[in-house]
């Protein structure tokens, strides 16, 4: 776990869970934003995310993470709408080796939310083809959102972690 201070604030990094290379890709909030909808493609393994972000100024921007496939029989686009004060509070799953491309993977995945403490999902059908599959899951912080999601992905996602925002007031003992 690593932390940084910014604005009054401290980011704690949870993860990466799966594979240990390094990441390459981060989406993280600006202040004042807020996810609004996440897309979770999904096969055999997780495959991608796509983050709707609203902005303060009313507009959006939307984050891809991983390559994306069309919808098959194997193959689902999940989406999760916030609710208004909605947000993210940690992500779980089971990671394990993708045997047939010699890598990790994300096998499935759960999106916890403040409003769905059990999580949306799973996701992904727990990796057919797959070895030493482990649990993971981020720490179930109650006083901050998840800001941010970082990790590794090629042809599917290797790895994922996730950054929460606590208050410094958060923090007193």
């Amino acid at each position: 776990m690593a932390q940084a201070i910014a604005s009054g604030k401290v980011i704690e990094q949870y993860g990466p869970y799966g594979s240990q290379l390094p990441e390459n890709y981060r989406v993280q909030l600006a202040d004042g934003e807020r996810f609004t909808k996440v897309s979770v493609e999904h096969g055999y393994v997780v495959d991608a995310f796509k983050f709707e972000i609203a902005k303060p100024d009313g507009t959006t921007r939307t984050e891809w993470v991983g390559y994306g496939s069309p919808p098959t029989e194997t193959h689902h686009i999940s989406q999760i709408v916030l609710q208004d004060g909605e947000y993210l509070t940690k992500f779980s799953g089971k990671f394990g080796t993708d045997v047939p491309r010699n890598q990790f993977g994300i096998a499935t995945l759960k999106i916890h939310t403040n409003f769905n403490r059990a999580g949306y999902g799973p996701y992904g059908l727990g990796g057919w083809g797959m070895d030493n599959l482990t649990d993971f899951s981020s720490p179930d912080i109650t006083d901050g959102p998840v800001v941010g999601v970082f990790g590794r992905h090629h042809i599917a996602l290797n790895s994922v972690g996730v950054f929460v925002r606590k208050e410094f007031s958060a923090l007193k003992g």
